[in-house]
């Protein structure tokens, strides 16, 4: 056996890059996908077959209607499977996809396997784990929205971050609260190593948007669950400013996540 039939030889373990469970899904969901599939092809074979006899053809069934709608949901359903399995993994690493891309890649003919659909993934990762990803994607988050910051002493000051709008008394507006959301999934992960949720977070976040006449909400929030952050304040010309138990800390998290 020379080289080159070696090589083909090796099978390829496509599902090594992910754990028992995620493949399980993955299967699951292709089982289903392909009884679909497969029987909207059987459709658009015999349409097609029907097509050929000119008694049938554009009389009994019109080929721009019958073949067209048939191609479109030979289509949809390639794009179901596609946002399935990437929805997935998105929801279950806190990783984002670019799916457009992948439904591009594929016409309504091909039959896709989950094995292909995790190579358009991986390529998205670009050497990263699903982790890893995950993590940097907060960091960039939260690094293209604040544009200006300073540390004193302890405390990371973020001029002019939030912007707080006079309804019915101040709350924080609706176009602030993604970026809010930046911020606590970066100090998270800061503090626990993960993406992880707080319901400390959450909390303030619910008090902000419900606004200064329902909540005191240009107190400072303290924590005492927290090793690395201290507390949290915003002031009414969107200044915020995180605590944090350390200079070093403070810097820290600077570093890591604002330094461009």
């Amino acid at each position: 056996m020379n080289l080159l039939q070696k090589l083909e030889a090796v099978e390829i373990d496509h599902t090594s890059r992910i754990s028992q469970e995620d493949e399980q899904f993955c299967l699951n969901e292709q089982k289903s996908y392909e009884i679909a599939w497969k029987t909207l092809e059987k459709a658009y074979e015999s349409v097609n077959t029907l097509l050929l006899d000119f008694s049938i053809k554009d009389k009994y069934i019109r080929k721009y209607g019958v073949v067209s709608e048939i191609e479109k949901a030979r289509e949809e359903c390639n794009d179901a499977f596609i946002r399935a399995i990437t929805i997935y993994f998105s929801k279950k690493y806190n990783v984002e996809f670019d799916s457009s891309s992948i439904y591009k890649s594929y016409s309504f003919e091909q039959l896709i396997t989950f094995e292909k659909l995790l190579d358009h993934l991986f390529e998205q990762l670009g050497g990263f784990t699903f982790d890893e990803m995950a993590n940097q994607q907060i960091k960039n988050k939260i690094n293209e929205a604040v544009y200006k910051f300073e540390v004193k002493k302890h405390t990371l000051h973020l001029p002019d971050f939030l912007y707080f709008e006079d309804w019915f008394g101040l709350s924080l507006s609706y176009r602030s609260e993604e970026k809010l959301d930046k911020l606590f999934d970066a100090l998270m992960l800061f503090e626990n190593g993960m993406p992880s949720s707080s319901y400390a977070m959450d909390q303030i976040k619910y008090e902000l948007k419900e606004g200064f006449n329902k909540h005191a909400i240009f107190d400072k929030y303290s924590f005492d669950i927290f090793s690395k952050i201290k507390s949290f304040k915003t002031f009414k010309n969107g200044k915020v400013s995180i605590e944090f138990h350390s200079l070093e800390l403070a810097n820290e998290f600077a570093n890591k996540y604002l330094k461009k």
